[in-house]
């Protein structure tokens, strides 16, 4: 599969993060990247099966690993 570079992105810093979910905005500031890019990413991966959708810290729908 071809990923984005967001893509790889969001999944190294939710796998380097297990048990920690995050939301586009949450991690743009942590990465400094735009949150708009990062949702995208966030979508697609959401759809894969070692991502589960589950809220952030800050209450919005976000995503995290499930090893």
């Amino acid at each position: 599969m071809d990923y984005s570079m967001s893509e790889r992105l969001v999944r190294q810093r939710l796998r380097d993060n297990k048990g920690r979910a995050y939301c586009a905005d949450c991690m743009a500031k942590d990465l400094g990247r735009n949150p708009d890019e990062l949702k995208a990413a966030i979508e697609a991966l959401a759809v894969r099966e070692r991502f589960v959708a589950a809220p952030c810290a800050c209450g919005a729908p976000g995503l995290i690993y499930r090893w």
